[in-house]
């Protein structure tokens, strides 16, 4: 995937295969591309997604609008009061490390966030909403 502006990659791309079941093998591996270990995750079809939304569950949610100011702990802190947080991460800048403004976080389990996302996309995080999508399990994130 490139940026479309600056035709720079944007450090992630997508492979589909003819058969699904290629992509559990692949995901068995470790993976490393120009000297680089890589991240190989599954992702689930746009058009899957359009077309079946409500089949879709997921642990993960995209956390989007996230104040510069806030840490990872700060965002773990405040998801756990919706259940037990597996993983989080505020996605930065890779020079300046500075936050992007989003991040993702993985629950325990697929209620938490079909609880958490029952009444909308919007959550209130530290006075100010903040949307929150869901994501697939696999899909590409980090």
């Amino acid at each position: 995937m490139k940026n479309k502006q600056t035709s720079q990659p944007r450090g992630f791309g997508f492979i589909t295969y003819s058969d699904p079941a290629i992509v559990d093998k692949v995901m068995e591996d470790t993976h490393v591309i120009n000297g680089k270990q890589v991240e190989i995750k599954r992702t689930i079809p746009k058009d899957y997604m359009q077309s079946n939304p409500k089949d879709f569950r997921t642990k993960k949610i995209f956390v989007g609008g996230l104040p510069p100011i806030l840490t990872e702990d700060d965002l773990k802190d405040f998801f756990e009061k919706y259940g037990a947080v597996v993983e989080h991460q505020i996605m930065r800048d890779h020079q300046t490390r500075r936050s992007r403004g989003f991040g993702f976080v993985v629950f325990e389990s697929e209620e938490v966030v079909d609880d958490l996302l029952a009444n909308g996309n919007m959550i209130d995080l530290a006075g100010s909403k903040k949307s929150s999508t869901r994501k697939p399990d696999d899909g590409y994130d980090f």
